[in-house]
């Protein structure tokens, strides 16, 4: 998980750095789709270690919201 978790970051940040240094950000919604997936690793593992004390459902709904406007906008 943790393999996923880092190869999802650097994609983002790659897509994200190419948009930005070359102006061209048709390629930002699969950024936010991947972003929200990273959220929602993130968020599962969090909920499974401190349960609903912690950052997990933040998490998780944000992902959501992350993911539903990256598909609105395609």
């Amino acid at each position: 998980m943790k393999i996923i978790k880092v190869m999802l970051a650097l994609i983002v940040v790659a897509i994200s750095m190419y948009g930005l240094m070359t102006k061209d950000f048709s390629y930002g919604p699969i950024s936010s789709l991947l972003l929200g997936i990273l959220f929602a690793i993130m968020g599962i593992e969090e909920y499974k270690m401190k349960g609903k004390n912690g950052w997990g459902m933040f998490l998780i709904i944000g992902s959501l919201l992350i993911i539903v406007m990256a598909l609105f906008s395609f």
